[in-house]
Formats: C-alpha cells, sequence, structure tokens
C-alpha cells in the first residue's frame, strides 16, 4: 500500500502525546449522548451491559470519580425525534427492563424529549451527538439510487433540519461532539438488510459529509468520523446486524469521545476531525489504525479529498481484517427490525 510519510508522522505524534497523558482531569464531567443507535447501542450487542454509556461513564470515572454519563438518545432516533419526541420501540423498552439497564427516560404519556430532558438535568458539560444513519435508512425504503436517495433526504430538509437542532443544543450545551454515521459491515447481499451496495453507500457519506463539517466550523466542534474509523470489512466492528455497532467499536467511540473531551478546547480551537483509534483493540498493531486529528480548514470543500480519504481507509481495511472473517447473524430479528422500519417511514 503507498505511505504517506508526512501522514505517517502526524499520527505517530498524536498517538505518542495519547500514549504519554494519562488524561487526568481535576473537572468533573458530565457526558450526555444524544440521537441514535450508533450511541444507544445495547440491543444490538453481544454484552448488553457494556454499552457506549457504561464505557464512557467508565472511562471517565478513572479520570474523575465524579464524571459520568448521562444517556439520551434512543435507537430509531431521526433528527426530528432529537428535536421533538420518540416513544421508544417496546422491544427495546423491554431488553432494557430484562437486562437490567436503565430505562429510557419517558413522561407519562411515553414519550422520550430530549431537548427539554437535556435541559434539566444537573450541570451537563458535553453532548455526543450521532444522528441522520436512521434519516439515510428512511429514503432507502423507497429507492436505493443513490440519486434518488440523496434528492429525497435533501427535498425533506435534512441540512436545515440539522443546522437547526445544533443551534438549539449549543443554547444549552455549547461544548458538542458530532459523530459522523460509518459505513456498514460489507456483505455479498447488502439487499437482504435493506442496504443499496456499498458504493451508493460510500457516495452518500461523501455527499453529506459538508453538512456536518460545515455546522461543525461554524460553531467550532469536533467531529468523530467513523466512517473512517470502522473497518467495513471486519465483522468484529459490528454487532448482531451490519449496521450496528459491536461492544469493541462502542468502546472506539468512548475512547475518542473521552479523548476529545480531555483535549479539545471548545470554543477556542477550530472544528478538527478526529479518525483512528485511540488504543490498539489487539494489542499486536494487526488492526491498529492510528489517531489522527485534522483542523477542518477551506480544503475540505474539495470533497474529491474527502471521497479519495474514505476510498484508501475501506481499501486498506481488507488487508486489516480478521482472518477466516464470518459472522453469524441473527437473520429473523433483522427482518423483523426491517419491517417495523420501513412501516414506522412510511
Amino acid at each position: 500500500l503507498p505511505l504517506d510519510y508526512q501522514s505517517m508522522a502526524e499520527e505517530n505524534k498524536i498517538t505518542k502525546k495519547v500514549e504519554e497523558n494519562k488524561l487526568n482531569s481535576k473537572t468533573d464531567i458530565h457526558a450526555v449522548l444524544m440521537g441514535d443507535s450508533v450511541l444507544d447501542t445495547f440491543y444490538w450487542l453481544s454484552d448488553k451491559r457494556r454499552d457506549v454509556r457504561f464505557e464512557l461513564d467508565r472511562l471517565l470515572k478513572e479520570d474523575n470519580k465524579n464524571s459520568k454519563c448521562t444517556n439520551l438518545a434512543v435507537d430509531e432516533s431521526t433528527i426530528y425525534n432529537v428535536m421533538y419526541s420518540i416513544i421508544p420501540n417496546r422491544g427495546y423498552v423491554r431488553s432494557r427492563a430484562w437486562n437490567n439497564l436503565e430505562a429510557y427516560p419517558v413522561d407519562r404519556d411515553g414519550f422520550v424529549k430530549p431537548l427539554p430532558l437535556l435541559r434539566n438535568l444537573k450541570d451537563p458539560t458535553h453532548v455526543i451527538l450521532s444522528i441522520g444513519g436512521n434519516d439515510a435508512r428512511a429514503a432507502f425504503a423507497s429507492s436505493f439510487d443513490l440519486e434518488g436517495i440523496y434528492k429525497r433526504m435533501v427535498d425533506k430538509g435534512i441540512i436545515f433540519a440539522f443546522e437547526t437542532l445544533i443551534t438549539q443544543l449549543t443554547k444549552i450545551v455549547p461544548n458538542i461532539i458530532l459523530v459522523i454515521v460509518y459505513h456498514p459491515l460489507i456483505t455479498s447481499c447488502p439487499i437482504i438488510h435493506m442496504l443499496p451496495k456499498a458504493s451508493v453507500i460510500s457516495e452518500l457519506i461523501v455527499r453529506f459529509i459538508p453538512m456536518f463539517l460545515d455546522v461543525a466550523k461554524k460553531f467550532k466542534l469536533p467531529v468523530i468520523d467513523l466512517a473512517r474509523t470502522f473497518n467495513p470489512h471486519d465483522s468484529r466492528d459490528y454487532g448482531t446486524t451490519p449496521i450496528e455497532p459491536s461492544n469493541r467499536s462502542g468502546l472506539y467511540i468512548a475512547e475518542m469521545a473521552r479523548h476529545i473531551i480531555h483535549t479539545f478546547d471548545f470554543g477556542k480551537e477550530d472544528a478538527k476531525i478526529y479518525t483512528g483509534l485511540v488504543s490498539d483493540p489487539d494489542g499486536n498493531k494487526s488492526n491498529w489504525r492510528p489517531l489522527r486529528a485534522e483542523v477542518i480548514d477551506e480544503s475540505f470543500k474539495d470533497l474529491e479529498k474527502y471521497r479519495t480519504s474514505l476510498q484508501k481507509h475501506m481499501e486498506e481495511g481488507r488487508y486489516l481484517r480478521e482472518p477466516n472473517n464470518c459472522r453469524k447473524l441473527n437473520h429473523v430479528k433483522i427482518l423483523l427490525f426491517h419491517l417495523r422500519f420501513m412501516l414506522y417511514s412510511c
């Protein structure tokens, strides 16, 4: 594979900094997860108790016993749901009870209303927001054509709605970490999972990158880029379906969020986009993707720059995946989930 020695030097510098710093903090952190199942991961995990909230809460408490993480994310949420409300799926509600997990914070009518809940929390310091993936999946219900999907999402006002949501959030908690959706696991027959082919998904990610980066620049926010962090050729990065994180990749998210909380100077630094891993999941560099932080400058207006970088990441993933990579999927659960989502999106 071609080597970019300048990039390698930058990656090694960041990695060295992470390894040298213990990231101790005297500040009490109260991080809040908001959005969709990228953060409300529990239902699709092999170990449901070790979701992103658990991992981030654990990591923050390692630095300061008074720090904590609260979950206001709800699986299946769209931008609209975060701005207004959502009734959590009863299957998720039952599973939370069965696994002794904290219940969704519903009101007496059964709704989770994320923004009012955030306002009523005691001293939230940071919000980690993942949203947009279900807005795209709703568009998949009507078309697998790239231009058709893109047009439907734009016509529905996703770009304006996203900026409106961030504007509202910054008035409550200005320290926001944005999360860019990852590419699903690449399988031999994506239509089984109600997904278009990989080339369509990767180009959709590229097309909507400006939506995230423009808002990040406007409000000087950090961005976690999971599209260039998860390996779409390695099933270990995915849960019991190809479109959800695993325990392993949930830890990627938690470690990156913790790193940003302790190292990014909110309100002062220019927006940055983060890719790679804070720690080596295997301990032998076999699946190591070094941490990188790039200032979101004018060069990102050229979509070809991001497109090329994403393609390189996906191609390199072929060589980093687990040997004899195979996966056992719960196809009944997947089918029921997609049927429910199609009905919900109509």
